[in-house]
């Protein structure tokens, strides 16, 4: 292969290797890497020098698996409640669209409204992205594909939309939310904000103890638990006050969450 610039799929055909294989070689490694319009691209002459630092060992060891920790039960906390707007601020959301997902979650009448909502995600993206970038070295963003980048709006016959979200990942090629790799998300719905880092079952290397599990709790971050006990959902679930807070209230809140769940987030990628 001779082309002095490759994108994934070229890559996987010269280090002959399956495209899972580069996703995983681009999240663990530092493999050297560019982007253009957001598309990640390799130099060939840059990673073929790369690959010979590795001369005789595992460029991509398999993880260590995870230890099985006991995490005492305790007893949930209640929602968090954002504060009102003050006098003069506009609320991020207005109280007839957050309804489209209550009493019009089955309206297929409600798509404006529900599209409104899934505008005020986007908005709230565009101000998340600094805090996001800060926090994870660059590496979390939007789905690349603009109409993957909320869940679905549109409601289609015979289902109904409870709540509407927006994920951050890592990587190219990614299926709508980021599924098949850990992401972060804000999900909407009438009457809650939920941030939440989803670790898609991954397990901490090293665990996590009991401490660090404790610390969230305290700050009223819930932890799920896998069927064998490993941390899998981290989230905090905020009451949303009818009218909503501003948007400058929003970002604020959800910013000092990401700085506790982005780390987490770096450990697993």
């Amino acid at each position: 292969m001779n082309d002095p610039i490759l994108n994934e799929q070229e890559l996987a055909a010269l280090l002959r290797v399956p495209g899972k294989t580069i996703e995983a070689l681009v999240a663990r490694t530092d493999l050297p890497r560019f982007f253009v319009e957001g598309k990640v691209r390799f130099l060939t002459a840059r990673v073929l020098a790369w690959c010979e630092r590795y001369e005789g060992a595992d460029i991509l060891p398999a993880p260590l698996p995870a230890v099985v920790i006991e995490v005492p039960v305790k007893v949930a906390r209640p929602p968090s409640t954002l504060p009102a707007p003050k006098p003069g601020e506009h609320p991020w959301v207005d109280s007839e669209a957050l309804d489209a997902l209550a009493s019009g979650a089955t309206d297929s009448g409600r798509n404006l409204d529900r599209l409104k909502l899934r505008d005020a995600l986007l908005e709230l993206n565009d101000s998340l992205l600094g805090a996001l970038a800060r926090y994870s070295g660059g590496r979390l963003h939007p789905h690349y594909d603009e109409k993957s980048r909320t869940s679905p709006w549109r409601l289609e016959a015979g289902s109904r939309i409870d709540a509407i979200s927006i994920a951050w990942g890592a990587g190219d090629h990614a299926p709508p939310q980021f599924a098949d790799r850990p992401h972060v998300e804000v999900e909407l719905a009438k009457g809650e904000l939920r941030v939440a880092l989803d670790t898609v079952e991954r397990g901490f290397a090293p665990a996590l103890d009991d401490a660090v599990l404790d610390a969230l709790r305290d700050e009223g971050i819930a932890v799920e638990l896998t069927t064998e006990g490993h941390p899998a959902i981290f989230a905090k679930v905020y009451s949303l006050p009818d009218p909503a807070p501003s948007i400058s209230t929003i970002v604020a809140t959800l910013e000092a969450d990401l700085e506790r769940l982005v780390p987490l987030w770096a450990h697993l990628v």
